[in-house]
């Protein structure tokens, strides 16, 4: 399974979206800085594979809602040893915050 991810150098982070999922995920780097490992896949297929390179401890990482997020209805994030990732829904998802972390799970068991 791949999605599409874009490199946003300005905002430090790596978006990645699916064209046919009601939700998204990003990754930045705890510090804020830009990480130019992102840059490849600007505008590329990321696999599950490559975000686990950026979450090494993917699968034990421990979610927090955050309430009122701009991005979408439900939001959640997660931090590990380098990076954070943030999860949500769009706007028109019927997904609630645990529903989007499983979907990001059941897109990560697929490395």
């Amino acid at each position: 399974m791949k999605t599409t991810a874009l490199a946003n150098i300005v905002g430090n982070s790596l978006l990645c979206t699916r064209p046919d999922a009601d939700w998204h995920f990003f990754i930045r780097r705890l510090d804020g800085q830009t990480h130019v490992p992102f840059s490849p896949f600007h505008k590329k297929q990321i696999s599950p594979a490559n975000v686990a390179k950026f979450l090494p401890n993917w699968q034990t990482l421990r979610w927090t809602k955050i309430k009122d997020s701009i991005l979408g209805k439900h939001e959640s994030y997660a931090k590990d040893i380098e990076f954070e990732i943030n999860v949500y829904s769009t706007q028109q998802s019927p997904k609630k915050h645990q529903d989007v972390i499983d979907a990001f799970l059941e897109f990560m068991h697929s490395v």
